[in-house]
């Protein structure tokens, strides 16, 4: 993948200018999608490269961090799908305080014309950019030195606007389906394994306890079939979330019993967990063969959802 942090470290890599893609893309959800497929297809037509210019942090969490939103993937993710799409070249701004105090004509001037030498600007069409969101479609329509697209937004079955601040809303919710149908693919949330209270293992289903690479968003707390990914290779995964109530005095947490992985140490290692369905919420049992009987009922179910998706992958 052929990607770079911050515009300045660029130096006229486009000598013959470049189709740039500008946003966050958090989740790189289908709204996003119709926006860089337009800006790779221009670029194929014009032979020139296609360029995604996305923020990092979250503009929010500089501009209002107590209003921050959890992120629906990380950037390592963000940039992969990127690729995916058929992008040449990402390019990851430091999203800081200076910045953010760019004027908008700053923005054009910096960024795309010096920074970029963009011939082709494609944005969504109320794309706001410039300090104090002074910027919009039109300032960049009355530069003239470049075209741009703007594109409109992408409506879900329901005729809803597909944006970031909504699918989050749909995680939240544990609104998978409709989650996956905006994403293009599962909900997916990376951590890197920690010790916890080693309980499962007493119960017969040693768990990996994770805490997440950065702020993500997570569905609420409950029972989840997903598939659990650990050094490229994939695994069928009953997931909790959230405060297992059978334990007194215990955090909330994200722990996933990985089906059929081998008893080798996780501790350390950064595991991606897709969520597939949800299966119940967390509940109390009379005793702890009610839990385990629950458990391995939990397992059947995971392993039956996982072998669905598996079939549901365009081959």
């Amino acid at each position: 993948m052929s990607w770079t942090i911050d515009v300045r470290s660029l130096k006229h890599p486009f000598p013959d200018g470049c189709v740039v893609a500008i946003g966050v893309f958090d989740g790189v959800h289908r709204g996003h999608q119709a926006l860089i497929q337009q800006a790779v297809n221009q670029a194929r037509y014009c032979d020139l490269p296609a360029v995604a210019l996305t923020f990092d942090p979250h503009p929010a969490r500089v501009l209002s961090p107590d209003e921050s939103p959890p992120l629906l993937c990380t950037l390592a993710h963000r940039v992969e799908r990127l690729h995916t799409l058929g992008v040449d070249y990402v390019v990851v701004q430091p999203f800081t305080p200076v910045f953010a105090a760019l004027s908008a004509d700053s923005f054009i001037e910096q960024v795309l014309v010096r920074g970029l030498g963009a011939r082709l600007v494609v944005i969504g069409e109320d794309f706001r950019f410039g300090a104090g969101r002074s910027g919009d479609v039109a300032l960049l329509q009355a530069h003239g030195g470049f075209e741009v697209l703007p594109i409109p937004p992408v409506l879900d079955a329901r005729g809803e606007r597909i944006a970031s601040t909504r699918v989050r809303q749909w995680v939240q919710l544990a609104e998978l389906g409709r989650v996956r149908e905006a994403l293009g693919e599962p909900f997916h949330w990376e951590g890197v394994v920690v010790r916890g209270a080693q309980r499962g293992r007493t119960l017969g289903y040693p768990t990996a306890n994770m805490v997440p690479l950065t702020t993500l968003a997570c569905p609420p707390s409950g029972v989840y079939a997903c598939r659990v990914i650990v050094d490229g290779t994939s695994y069928p995964a009953a997931v909790s979330v959230g405060v297992p109530p059978m334990f007194a005095n215990t955090q909330a947490t994200l722990e996933a019993y990985l089906i059929n992985f081998q008893s080798e140490s996780l501790y350390g290692r950064v595991l991606t967990v897709e969520f597939l369905e949800r299966l119940r919420d967390q509940q109390v049992f009379d005793t702890l063969e009610a839990l385990q009987h629950q458990m391995a009922h939990d397992v059947q179910r995971t392993e039956a959802i996982y072998r669905d998706f598996l079939v549901s992958i365009p081959s």
